[in-house]
């Protein structure tokens, strides 16, 4: 309870009021009213459900949660907090740069997801400040890694030029992956061999070995991590 306390002190949060989780966009004199969003389909959530999970403030101080939602359109991270015997929920908007990362246990297939933040400068080419997932693996390396999106699709458009809009916009999921490259700074990379090879530019011999006995499948996330966490034990 102390570390709590501790952090709602130390972060700089926006709280809000509200019997329901489902829309968090709105804004009303600096407070986010939860509404259901009747213009756009889907949501903008990375897992629709509140999962439990761990805020991470400066590497260092770790605080577990009951409920935890990223929402991967405004990359941002929100907890819910529920008083005993009471039906009022707060709904927290997590906005302080000492967050240094988080975890969410997404329920439905119990696996741990982790996610740092990471700035421009970490990465090789154009990348955002932001939450970016560790691509999951046993050995717990940082050597790949993925950005989960939202983006706002028009099918409208998809149809061609038309003059009446008669489709809602939608979010889609749009997931962007990420090798470190020799000098310690991340490269967007595609799920595809020659991607792949050109920045694995080393041990070429060994690499190819280990690809043969493998059966590595370049377009699977699990057969890549395993790759290049092998290429990086050499």
């Amino acid at each position: 309870m102390r570390l709590f306390i501790y952090i709602g002190f130390l972060l700089a949060i926006t709280g809000v009021n509200s019997q329901n989780g489902d829309n968090l966009h709105k804004e009303d004199r600096g407070n986010i009213i939860i509404s259901q969003n009747s213009v756009i389909n889907g949501k903008s959530y990375l897992f629709d459900e509140w999962n439990k999970g761990m805020l991470v403030l400066n590497d260092s101080v770790f605080s577990v949660q009951d409920y935890l939602k990223f929402d991967a359109f405004k990359n941002s991270l929100f907890i819910k907090m529920t008083g005993a015997g009471s039906d009022v929920t707060e709904i927290i908007e997590i906005d302080d740069k000492s967050v240094t990362g988080f975890s969410i246990l997404e329920k439905d297939k119990n696996i741990k997801h982790d996610f740092v933040w990471l700035r421009k400068k970490n990465f090789n080419g154009e990348a955002e400040n932001g939450f970016y997932e560790l691509v999951f693996n046993l050995q717990n390396t940082n050597y790949f890694i993925k950005k989960n999106s939202k983006i706002l699709f028009d099918r409208n458009r998809s149809k061609g030029s038309q003059t009446m809009n008669n489709y809602p916009l939608e979010y889609q999921d749009k997931i962007t992956y990420y090798i470190k490259n020799s000098d310690g700074l991340y490269e967007e990379v595609e799920l595809k061999k020659k991607y792949i090879i050109a920045l694995l530019n080393m041990h070429s011999k060994e690499v190819e070995a280990f690809v043969k006995l493998k059966k590595v499948n370049y377009g699977k996330e699990s057969d890549v991590m395993k790759l290049v966490n092998y290429y990086y034990s050499l």
